[in-house]
């Protein structure tokens, strides 16, 4: 029996690994990865000894294609399997909301093929990285139909809107410099350094307070939608919040400390 089509490695050092291993299908989603994916984020959210996330595509081709296109294209089939990209990645279905629910940090290292709903996975995470063969694409409107997971108002939110419309309307591929340039991926790394050095930068956020971890991407998520004097009531609550941690009341002592040694 093969290997199951997602991967969770959780690893020391409170870091996780989350594989997409369909690379003979260029790790596109069907109804089992994406029940596997959204399990696998659901640990991530849920276990205390997990404190940030990779995820990352097997083999050298692909990230993800996005959708099992071929499943789709069964007799009876009416869409897409697996869910959206906030359905899997929403912990806590609600219905008020489809915004992502995973409290811990999710890095994408993007090799290869970033294409549909792939890229709406990686833009639904918080820090993408990517090597030099990496391209991106919303390809849906060639196909017939759109981005419905989340890719649109994330790629609007990620890049300038001339460039984002571009994509969203032509379905063009772009490359990993064009990405960087653009803003959807922060850096490019070699090739057999990509999830190295996720790995590594996956560590140096579980080294620091969890509970500001998660207060600071919940700032973050939430802040870029609301009005400024909201979103500065909502940091003073979240750092008033956060101060009565253990971790907040020891930071400032052992930084004195250290200083003080020093």
């Amino acid at each position: 029996m093969g290997e199951a089509p997602v991967l969770l490695d959780v690893r020391d050092g409170g870091v996780a690994l989350i594989t997409l291993n369909r690379p003979e299908s260029l790790n596109a989603m069907n109804a089992e990865s994406g029940a596997l994916l959204r399990a696998a984020l659901q640990r991530v959210h849920a276990d205390p000894d997990i404190r940030a996330a990779v995820i990352t595509g097997a083999g050298e081709r692909a990230f993800s294609a996005g959708a099992d296109l071929k499943e789709w294209a069964r007799p009876g089939a009416t869409g897409p399997s697996g869910g959206t990209v906030d359905e899997i990645l929403t912990v806590e279905p609600s219905e008020e909301t489809s915004t992502i629910r995973v409290a811990k940090p999710l890095i994408a290292a993007i090799g290869g093929y970033c294409l549909g709903g792939g890229l709406e996975l990686a833009l639904a995470c918080d820090i993408r990285i990517a090597s030099p063969d990496a391209s991106f694409a919303l390809p849906e409107v060639r196909h017939g139909f759109i981005p419905g997971g989340g890719g649109v108002p994330r790629l609007l939110r990620s890049i300038p809107r001339s460039a984002a419309m571009e994509m969203i309307l032509t379905g063009d591929r772009c490359d990993a410099e064009t990405a960087l340039r653009w803003g959807i991926v922060s850096r490019i790394v070699p090739r057999d350094e990509l999830v190295p050095q996720a790995l590594a930068l996956a560590g140096r956020i579980a080294e620091n307070a969890p509970a500001a971890v998660r207060a600071a991407k919940e700032l973050s998520r939430t802040s870029a939608d609301l009005p400024l004097d909201e979103a500065l009531r909502f940091s003073g609550v979240l750092r008033w919040i956060v101060g009565q941690t253990p971790e907040a009341r020891e930071g400032p002592r052992a930084f004195a400390r250290g200083r003080t040694e020093g």
